[in-house]
């Protein structure tokens, strides 16, 4: 099997320069030796088309091997600069070495004469011929290399960014469930000493909402109808814990035609009530309502005296799902005595 692949690789790499040899040729003999064929002076032109194709085989096939070479050693878009002075050196020094080679032994078979003779019998022009041809082969070849480096460049690129956003993405999702729980669990710790049967009752509903959580926990995106579901939910826990002290106005219907990240009205909710005085000399007041193609969640602004400047885990986490997920930007706004965020809602078929 091995020699068969070895057997197969050997006839495609002679098919190769065969078809090199052939078209380089005749390219050549076209751009340099046309008068021999409007003269029909058609043994001088297959001697010449054999000398050109040749020529063409050792040049291209030796210059393609620098060119790889170089890409390994010397990559484009890393060392541009050192890059092209190698090219141009190597590439020229070996051109001009085997066009000689060539020269020589090919007139040295074809005319019956010594290497030295052969060698004697190269002319100014032939070499500036070469130079000619080496400069076109190079270009092409260079520019094929630099074409496909710059190429490979921005698909790893993307590959990088996708592969960083989607950890990043992962990363960040993952820090929603203990924060989640650990607030709820506060929430229960405090119920506990007040009133056991509301602990009971909480701690069903609290199975409910984590249930939620546990649901969604690999998806992306879930409907506008289920997060409302369990957003009625988590207010209902904060409803038996706060009383009075939090005041909710819910304008917003159900919609299964949009889309929004996981627990992304949760968050928000929490982290009003968690940044924010809630007593009932003080109520805080929340807004949930849906604004053209934004949710909306407002609350009036009386932040803990014990408060840092600090948005926690939850908005910046929202943002960056939002981003990684549909390009989107979380609006954030503070002013006349409210803190404001809206939230992007995403078409189904985004």
């Amino acid at each position: 099997m091995e020699q068969e692949t070895i057997r197969r690789g050997y006839i495609y790499q002679l098919k190769e320069v065969g078809v090199h040899f052939v078209l380089g040729g005749a390219a050549l003999v076209l751009l340099f030796n046309s008068s021999l064929i409007l003269k029909g002076d058609w043994s001088s032109v297959a001697r010449v088309w054999a000398f050109n194709g040749t020529l063409w085989v050792a040049l291209g096939f030796g210059n393609g091997w620098i060119v790889d070479w170089l890409a390994i050693k010397m990559p484009w878009l890393k060392m541009p600069v050192k890059r092209l002075i190698a090219s141009l050196v190597l590439s020229m020094g070996y051109t001009v070495t085997a066009a000689v080679v060539v020269f020589v032994i090919f007139v040295s078979i074809t005319n019956d004469v010594s290497l030295s003779r052969s060698f004697a019998a190269l002319d100014q022009s032939f070499l500036i011929s070469v130079i000619i041809i080496t400069i076109i082969i190079s270009l092409f070849l260079h520019g094929r290399g630099f074409f496909f480096s710059w190429k490979e460049s921005l698909l790893e690129a993307e590959r990088l960014k996708r592969a960083h956003l989607s950890a990043q993405y992962e990363s960040l999702k993952n820090q929603v469930n203990p924060h989640f729980l650990f607030n709820s669990f506060n929430v229960l710790s405090s119920l506990v000493y007040k009133d056991q049967d509301l602990a009971a009752k909480f701690i069903r509903q609290l199975s409910q909402v984590y249930r939620y959580v546990l649901d969604t926990r690999d998806l992306e995106v879930v409907s506008l109808t289920q997060e409302l579901e369990m957003l009625n939910a988590y207010l209902f826990l904060l409803e038996m814990r706060f009383g009075q002290a939090l005041q909710v106005d819910y304008q917003i219907e159900k919609d299964e035609a949009v889309v929004v990240v996981p627990l992304a009205l949760q968050m928000l909710v929490e982290n009003a009530v968690k940044h924010n005085v809630a007593s009932k000399r003080r109520p805080l007041k929340l807004k949930i309502s849906r604004e053209q193609e934004r949710i909306v969640v407002r609350n009036n602004y009386q932040p803990r005296d014990d408060e840092k400047d600090s948005l926690g885990i939850g908005l910046p986490n929202i943002r960056e799902r939002y981003r990684y997920l549909a390009g989107l930007e979380v609006d954030v706004s503070q002013a006349n005595g409210y803190f404001t965020v809206g939230l992007p809602v995403i078409p189904l078929q985004h």
